[in-house]
């Protein structure tokens, strides 16, 4: 995997899973109208750092069922976690799992866009100030046998010079 791949899937990975957080946050605080605890804060955001590391690791899952999953992940535990089971699909709480979701696929692109622009860039500026080598195909190199032996010897790497008999 190159470099600028592992760069891109981490970093989807993270988008992915900070996204999936804050939307569950933000939807969750739309519905209610406050926000959680800390403790609760703390496990949804070991959910979602589960979820980034899953993402980063699967890099052909495709974004959108991440986000869903993550999304749906996250929002999962912080019920589960709060208890507050009667307004888990309130329309509040929906829509901000929807433009959340829309964010982060923008941002997902955007994000994968500047950092293949990034890496072209750093390596061709690397490159351009690289040192200049002498061309390699024009300089032949000689290889002399330190000893005069036959060429079979040498190719067929023989011990030394004494075998037992072909047998036919």
């Amino acid at each position: 995997m190159s470099a600028g791949r592992s760069t891109t899937h981490r970093t989807r990975g993270g988008v992915v899973g900070g996204s999936s957080t804050l939307t569950a946050i933000a939807a969750h605080a739309a519905a209610q109208g406050t926000l959680p605890e800390t403790g609760t804060l703390l496990i949804v955001l070991a959910v979602g750092v589960a979820i980034g590391a899953t993402v980063s690791a699967a890099p052909r899952l495709p974004s959108v069922p991440a986000l869903v999953l993550g999304q749906g992940a996250v929002h999962t535990a912080m019920v589960l976690v709060t208890g507050h089971h009667h307004d888990m699909f309130e329309p509040r709480m929906l829509v901000t799992h929807f433009l959340g979701l829309l964010a982060a696929l923008c941002l997902i692109a955007a994000v994968n866009a500047l950092a293949s622009l990034v890496i072209d860039v750093v390596v061709r500026v690397v490159s351009s100030t690289a040192p200049r080598t002498a061309d390699r195909r024009s300089v032949t190199a000689r290889t002399a046998s330190p000893s005069r032996m036959p060429d079979a010897v040498l190719i067929f790497g023989s011990v030394g010079l004494r075998a037992p008999p072909l047998s036919v």
